[in-house]
């Protein structure tokens, strides 16, 4: 059984679910997450303690997560979660530990892993809390999990090696206690197979099968169907004429750097904004870059169609996160519109599935 916290819309849930694992409660403090994760599963969720508004982990005692999963200290297999990776992100200020509002809650990660005392644990951030500025972060954590008897490893993995049809690097911290330090799961999919001998050239051990390539934006495209594109949950970014007809000179892999001045904003005009991924299309026979938070825009990055002139819809986002065709998100409040904005923001923070199945099945190997 697995105590969630910073469950978000469930992606590392559903990942660890597919690996065998049961979600026992869930700490989250988004509603409108919440409401997508009480609509789709009947897990537990941290709301009704009578302390802290729901879903806050810092009103919560590990003492109240056990009773609230029906389990005793040292029965969890696994503590899991991802704080909010704002603070630490290469995209947002990266005010890391000083962020006031989100910049230690993975004290509070912690806090619960050392009251609950699972057999094991996984924490997910961004790549950006590697960086020598966040370098304290991995330092406590790696220190007081070990004083508290957990062999811990932890690495950046990229979730196109785990079959997600993008390129998303994430920071990883695992720990098994009361053994060695635990071992990453190995790669099922590779971009190359130059990139694989590259990979496999300084292992003790060769192994003794070959990935397969990584999946492409085409082939998880070709498993939506029009159905798909007819549920409440599929929403999509207004983009006029204007927009639409500058999308007409940006070929796949290219971005506004090859618009006619003529037709640039202003902003991308004078020569400051270097970004390499603004309005810029995707390639088709490629996986997609990172899905951010607003990835429904196509002037946040590169997020224009790799065919059309428009923008990327939640049910596209979704499944570039590797979340399953049945998953569906919602909002708080039935009666109040869907949010693009919501959604977008569900989607963009998840761990994809895969991956978290992956993290699930390399501990479930530390358990026999």
């Amino acid at each position: 059984k697995v105590i969630s916290l910073f469950s978000g819309a469930g992606g590392l849930d559903l990942g660890l679910e597919a690996a065998g694992f049961e979600t026992a409660v869930c700490v989250e403090i988004d509603e409108d997450c919440r409401a997508t994760l009480r609509k789709n599963r009947d897990w537990v969720l941290c709301e009704k303690n009578g302390v802290c508004k729901p879903g806050d982990i810092k009103g919560v005692s590990a003492e109240e997560l056990l009773k609230f999963a029906g389990l005793k200290k040292g029965e969890a297999a696994l503590v899991v979660g991802g704080a909010p990776c704002q603070p630490f992100s290469n995209i947002g200020k990266k005010f890391g530990v000083n962020d006031k509002k989100d910049g230690n809650l993975f004290l509070d990660f912690v806090r619960i892993v050392k009251g609950v005392q699972p057999k094991a644990f996984i924490f997910e951030n961004v790549q950006g809390i590697t960086h020598a500025a966040h370098q304290e972060v991995i330092s406590y954590m790696a220190q007081k999990l070990k004083g508290s008897g957990y062999g811990i490893s932890f690495s950046v993995l990229n979730a196109a090696d785990y079959g997600v049809p993008q390129r998303r690097l994430r920071f990883i911290l695992m720990g098994i206690r009361g053994g060695k330090a635990p071992f990453f799961p190995m790669p099922t999919h590779s971009e190359s197979p130059k990139a694989w001998n590259n990979f496999i050239k300084n292992l003790d051990k060769v192994p003794d099968y070959k990935p397969e390539k990584w999946v492409s934006l085409k082939q998880a495209f070709s498993t939506i169907t029009k159905t798909d594109l007819k549920r409440d949950d599929c929403l999509a970014m207004n983009i006029s004429e204007r927009v639409r007809s500058r999308m007409n000179y940006i070929k796949q892999g290219e971005n506004f750097k090859v618009l006619p001045e003529n037709l640039r904003p202003d902003c991308w005009k004078n020569g400051k904004h270097q970004g390499a991924d603004t309005f810029g299309r995707l390639r088709y026979e490629e996986p997609s870059v990172t899905v951010r938070t607003a990835a429904y825009n196509p002037t946040k990055g590169r997020y224009i169609h790799p065919l059309e002139n428009r923008g990327l819809n939640t049910v596209e986002l979704a499944r570039i996160q590797g979340f399953p065709k049945e998953w569906k998100f919602y909002c708080a409040k039935d009666k109040r519109k869907l949010s693009l904005v919501s959604i977008g923001r569900q989607i963009g923070n998840a761990v994809p599935p895969p991956l978290g199945k992956a993290l699930g099945l390399a501990l479930k190997n530390h358990f026999k």
